[in-house]
């Protein structure tokens, strides 16, 4: 007589020895004292709520400006204090300024990271 496959399922998998599957250290367990600047070139996309606003206006006024000054107004707005807040981070990066917390970019993040490296 067999067994239905369903009651195997219900007791689920059993757990694999450590003994049958010994550890190989590929690679060094340390971590690097660099890091890439590859995840910091993400896209920003700012104002998307305004920009939805605006072209939402503008599509149910045939695109005819005049009748969307209000959007258009608050869509610079926006920019504008996007820039400002953007220039303001950068000049912080430049100047070398380590700030403590998570929002650190790559470049700060190595230089404090030279400042207590990994024992080699």
């Amino acid at each position: 007589m067999r067994i239905p496959g369903a009651l195997y399922a219900a007791r689920g998998r059993a757990p694999q020895s450590e003994k049958d599957v010994p550890f190989q250290e590929i690679l060094p367990l340390r971590l690097k004292n660099t890091v890439s600047g590859k995840a910091d070139s993400g896209s920003d996309v700012a104002c998307l709520q305004e920009m939805g606003m605006l072209f939402a206006c503008m599509k149910d006024n045939e695109f005819v400006e005049k009748y969307c000054h209000k959007e258009i107004q608050q869509f610079q707005n926006c920019f504008k204090c996007y820039m400002d807040r953007k220039f303001e981070a950068k000049k912080t990066v430049n100047q070398g300024v380590v700030q403590p917390g998570n929002n650190l970019n790559y470049k700060q993040l190595n230089k404090y990271m030279r400042r207590f490296p990994n024992p080699v």
